[in-house]
């Protein structure tokens, strides 16, 4: 029996994404530091993360505080699961008020930028959602970093939950095995926009390519209408 010689074979692929750019509201997801808190579970940086459980304004050990009151700066910095474009944070304050001095955002290559400096305007006796905004990130946003006087009132100052909102990033992976390269096509058509690049094959050993089309250049703003487009030759 002849032995027949086995030659790859190759087919093209053509991938047409219409998509909308939309914005993302997350609760914090996980502690990543902080200046004090007043024990590891009562009161602790934990009881800031996730949706707010505290519904009265009150000195509640479902919020985070500090480990004294009137010991003047302190800050508390948390993270999210998808980094984002941000464009502003929700800061829910339960207890105290006005004690917000800044905010720091902290990128996916762990450079921290300020973003916001200035007076708390929450009200007293009250719940507030402190919301504090900015124009839009260049860069994805991983965590923010607030800081806090505590010395601004007598008592304590505590916050129940910490939101942040932005816009999620335009880039995925896709499993067809490019041979070498493809081509991308990334299109903003309400701004009309268009950018054309290429992203390299990963081959058959691993068969997942990623796209991005941010860091091509794209430009893009809430509710914007995108199209991708991916073009190329794959292995079969």
């Amino acid at each position: 029996m002849k032995k027949i010689p086995f030659k790859p074979v190759f087919s093209s692929l053509l991938l047409v994404l219409p998509l909308s750019a939309h914005a993302l509201d997350q609760w914090a997801s996980k502690v990543a530091g902080f200046s004090s808190q007043f024990s590891t579970t009562s009161w602790s940086a934990a009881q800031a993360l996730k949706a707010p459980n505290v519904n009265t304004y009150s000195d509640n050990s479902s919020a985070w505080t500090t480990e004294t009151y009137d010991a003047g700066k302190e800050f508390l910095t948390l993270s999210f699961t998808t980094p984002v474009y941000a464009t502003g944070l929700t800061i829910r304050e339960t207890y105290g008020y006005g004690f917000v001095t800044s905010v720091d955002v902290i990128d996916t290559s762990n450079i921290v930028h300020n973003v916001w400096s200035g007076t708390d305007t929450s009200s007293p006796n009250q719940i507030n959602n402190f919301l504090v905004s900015w124009p839009q990130t260049a860069y994805l946003v991983k965590s923010v970093k607030i800081h806090i006087n505590t010395a601004l009132h007598s008592d304590w100052e505590e916050i129940d939950a910490v939101q942040l909102h932005g816009i999620e990033p335009l880039n995925g992976k896709i499993a067809p095995r490019f041979e070498h390269t493809a081509n991308l096509k990334c299109s903003n058509t309400t701004t009309a926009q268009t950018i054309n690049t290429t992203i390299k094959g990963s081959g058959k050993t691993a068969p997942v390519t990623e796209w991005d089309c941010e860091k091509a250049g794209l430009k893009i703003n809430t509710g914007d209408t995108v199209s991708i487009q991916i073009t190329g030759k794959i292995a079969q």
